[in-house]
């Protein structure tokens, strides 16, 4: 089991149902007699931002599409598809994930993270520790013959800036290539080691080859940055610690089972 996809899940249920079930749950529409409810419709949408955290489906959309479902499934029982054995076999499974996710949803609900766990995996994680930031500049380029190109120009004395809003394929090329502040951890790493071996005001003079095309890159300073405070990285901790609580507590469970694998080789 993938525990920390099943608790992000777990979570994003709990959080939804609470909202369903606050309210009165109120008919969102009717099909052939049938009643589908606000419930039906957060749950939809809860599946849909799963999919895509960034979606943005307006309520019309998704009570249309629930419509639809509904047609489709009184279908599917005209035709009695829901006795086949694929569809008990898949509703097997559906019930075996949203039960697990139930049970870890209760698991956490009566078994909290106390606070002053928390706070000391943040003393222990981050607490004093030290930030470095970084500022560069840099152009990116698709191939290496160009970049030799850019290189060779910025020998002859051309502007860093100028490069950048003549060559750059990034989004930063329009402001000279300008990339800010950042902390190492921000950039892939080839990107960071290169500019952490460098010095202010220095230039690579080979370019530096990461996923996304050449670099080259400028360095224009650094300095000691400020660490997230603990309400920032609070429901990351959380989540990390609720991972390992969870996965603690199915290692129990499995000790007072029992547990039978079948053979690779049993189903040949």
């Amino acid at each position: 089991m993938k525990v920390k996809q099943a608790i992000l899940s777990a979570i994003l249920l709990a959080a939804l149902s609470s909202l369903a079930f606050a309210e009165e749950d109120k008919t969102v529409a009717t099909v052939n007699g049938h009643e589908l409810k606000q419930s039906t419709l957060q749950f939809y949408a809860l599946e849909r931002r799963q999919i895509d955290p960034k979606s943005t489906t307006p309520v019309e959309k998704l009570v249309d599409d629930i419509v639809n479902m509904q047609l489709l499934k009184e279908e599917a029982v005209k035709m009695k598809l829901h006795s086949s054995d694929e569809f008990k076999a898949r509703m097997s499974f559906i019930n075996l994930s949203m039960l697990s996710q139930v049970a870890m949803i209760n698991f956490l609900d009566n078994n909290p993270i106390p606070e002053a766990r928390l706070r000391k995996e943040y003393d222990a994680r981050i607490g004093d520790m030290k930030v470095t930031e970084l500022k560069a500049s840099h152009i990116l380029v698709k191939d290496e013959a160009k970049a030799k190109e850019v290189i060779e120009k910025l020998n002859k004395g051309a502007k860093f800036a100028d490069l950048a809003k003549e060559y750059s394929t990034g989004p930063t090329g329009p402001k000279g290539g300008d990339l800010g502040w950042f902390t190492p951890q921000r950039m892939v790493p080839e990107f960071s080691q290169a500019v952490l071996a460098m010095k202010d005001d220095e230039y690579t003079k080979t370019a530096v080859r990461t996923q996304f095309g050449f670099h080259i890159i400028l360095r224009t300073g650094q300095r000691e940055g400020t660490p997230p405070t603990f309400e920032e990285v609070k429901p990351n901790i959380t989540a990390a610690l609720e991972q390992e609580h969870i996965q603690k507590h199915i290692n129990e469970l499995r000790k007072s089972a029992k547990i039978k694998v079948a053979p690779k080789n049993a189903s040949n």
